[in-house]
């Protein structure tokens, strides 16, 4: 007989910020529905449902909280604090949460990364005997300890402090569930030298992908051409973009002058946005056709800047073979080797060299999409991981 299992996910951000997080878990449920047969109960602040449709072993139940300005000041007022941890579990939520575990038998529960941390502690009153999985990145605490490293004074103590008590909360997410999921092996360490006791929980799912959504009968024709990848509605992605065009492209256009520019993003900046108007080798490309532009492309440039986005992006221009090129930060915790698999640069000045060399010389990049190609297929695609996620749960 099938096990029953709670799955709770959640929309807190705008469609871009959510993208990663999104076939994160749309990839995991389909593994999952394997085995369980699923509540998938979403809590949509963002107004946005997921995507999957209905099936037998699947069941979605969405929660979408009208606005209560009490809540917002209670919320932004607690502990002076942005941590997930302590935000209040939205009473609609709660009271969802409650109707489906008295009405169903769940042997698991799957907590993803966006809900706060206070659930864990009401599913495990709720179901004692369930094993609660979460998936888990230790973002707060790092913030926190970032900020504070270029802070003096009474702020630096302020940020230290939220610092302690994020690794705190970290450490009780710990001990509350009985099986801890990162996205990188540098990830499960971090959490595993948090608490040693707690270590053996933890385990390393890569973020993954379905390389059948990829499909395309024939190959496609490459362009001198480089596309943007990241998230372009941020304050972060807009000053990518724009350093981009203003000080790299030009180093680009003096080489290949006939080089097209295209930016991709579900949703954009309006300074970005202007530039396709200010000049016509920069064109703007809606999320929906992005594939068919990454196939084409001699490059692609991902995430240069943390709070641009993720490696989802990287992980699609492999399996779409187009050779990528990024920052050593958006690389973290990728299975690469630079100049064999993916460029790597810093500078500006790197940055353009990098796209010149995949422009000017096209069997370089050939060379470099097969290889990342095929380190996908080792280690990022669906069919790969699915075995191991199954085996853990």
């Amino acid at each position: 007989m099938r096990e029953k299992m709670l799955y709770l996910s959640a929309r807190n951000r705008g469609p871009e910020e959510d993208v990663e997080e999104e076939a994160r878990t749309e990839g995991m449920i389909r593994i999952l529905m394997e085995r369980f047969d699923i509540d998938l109960l979403e809590f949509c602040r963002s107004g946005r449902n997921t995507r999957l449709r209905p099936d037998p072993a699947l069941r979605i139940h969405a929660v979408t909280p009208a606005p209560r300005p009490h809540m917002i000041l209670r919320n932004s007022l607690n502990k002076l604090r942005g941590s997930t941890f302590h935000t209040e579990t939205d009473k609609d939520l709660q009271a969802e949460i409650r109707h489906l575990c008295k009405s169903n038998a769940y042997t698991h529960v799957f907590i993803t990364r966006n809900l706060p941390g206070s659930c864990i502690d009401l599913l495990s009153s709720l179901l004692p005997d369930a094993v609660i999985i979460t998936d888990a990145q230790r973002q707060e605490s790092r913030q926190a300890e970032s900020k504070a490293a270029g802070k003096r004074g009474l702020s630096r103590r302020y940020h230290m402090l939220n610092a302690v008590l994020s690794r705190r909360d970290e450490r009780r997410l710990m001990n509350k569930t009985g099986l801890l999921l990162t996205a990188s092996e540098w990830e499960a360490l971090s959490f595993k030298a948090l608490s040693f006791a707690d270590a053996g929980k933890v385990h390393v799912i890569p973020q993954f992908i379905d390389l059948d959504d990829y499909a395309y009968d024939e190959p496609a024709i490459k362009e001198d051409a480089v596309l943007l990848h990241w998230n372009m509605h941020t304050s972060q992605g807009r000053d990518a973009a724009l350093t981009f065009y203003k000080k790299i492209y030009p180093l680009v256009k003096e080489k290949v002058p006939h080089c097209k520019c295209y930016i991709v993003a579900r949703e954009i900046h309006p300074e970005v946005a202007a530039l396709a108007r200010l000049d016509s080798s920069v064109i703007i490309v809606d999320g929906a056709d992005a594939y068919e532009y990454i196939r084409r492309s001699k490059a692609v440039i991902a995430s240069m800047r943390e709070g641009c986005g993720g490696q989802l992006r990287i992980l699609e221009a492999w399996a779409l073979r187009t050779p990528v090129v990024t920052g050593v930060k958006s690389a973290e915790g990728l299975t690469c080797e630079p100049g064999r698999n993916i460029l790597l640069a810093g500078t500006t000045g790197e940055i353009a060299d990098q796209v010149l060399k995949l422009l000017q010389t096209p069997e370089l990049g050939a060379i470099i999409a097969d290889q990342a190609y095929r380190t996908l297929q080792k280690h990022y695609e669906a069919g790969n991981v699915k075995a191991k996620v199954l085996s853990l749960v």
